[in-house]
């Protein structure tokens, strides 16, 4: 996962997979998965802030990203 951004009231974020079809679990039907995925991350999120946030999460293929030297020196990895 990745944060784009980072303001006083908003979180917008990254979620990374290699292929189309695991983007389409981490989805889910309707979107389903994903916002399941921030209901739960954002209670976390906020305690680690303290202060209340709306998060807004974004799924993108990379293909082969968690074998891109950069791409894990990027996310913290």
């Amino acid at each position: 996962v990745e944060v784009d951004e980072l303001t006083e009231k908003v979180v917008h974020a990254t979620v990374f997979v290699e292929t189309e079809s695991q983007k389409q679990i981490v989805v889910g039907r309707g979107g389903s998965v994903i916002k399941q995925i921030g209901t739960r991350a954002r209670p976390e999120i906020e305690a680690l802030l303290g202060r209340q946030i709306f998060l807004e999460l974004q799924v993108k293929t990379r293909p082969k990203w968690r074998r891109d030297a950069a791409m894990l020196e990027r996310l913290g990895i």
